[in-house]
């Protein structure tokens, strides 16, 4: 057992010493590359997302064209579409109670008449 331990604690203290030395291994130096790369995009993504943030700007201050208007115009037109539905669905159950009324009525009539 003390031999095993012996031997597992030198192989990490060699790995250490192996790992701890001033030179960079190729690993290293791509993995310092591809931070550098990461870096550069992201710096580059945050400027034309800026840029476009400034043109969507410079579009809003613009009046109103012919797409937005139209879509203004549909959006009314599906408001007052849900609305009369609206009213349409909460006077039903009075509507079905005046034509079973009505109904009943006429069979009490007919009834009557035979």
């Amino acid at each position: 057992m003390n031999k095993l331990i012996l031997s597992l604690s030198l192989f990490f203290l060699s790995f250490l010493f192996i790992s701890c030395s001033g030179q960079e291994g190729t690993a290293e130096q791509m993995g310092k590359k591809i931070d550098e790369s990461i870096y550069s995009s992201k710096k580059t993504i945050d400027e034309v997302i800026e840029k476009a943030a400034k043109k969507i700007e410079e579009i809003g201050g613009t009046s109103q064209g012919p797409a937005e208007q139209m879509g203004e115009k549909i959006d009314e037109t599906v408001e007052s579409l849900k609305d009369t539905m609206s009213k349409t669905f909460e006077d039903a159950p009075e509507k079905i109670e005046e034509a079973s009324d009505t109904l009943k009525e006429k069979a009490d009539a007919v009834d009557s008449g035979y």
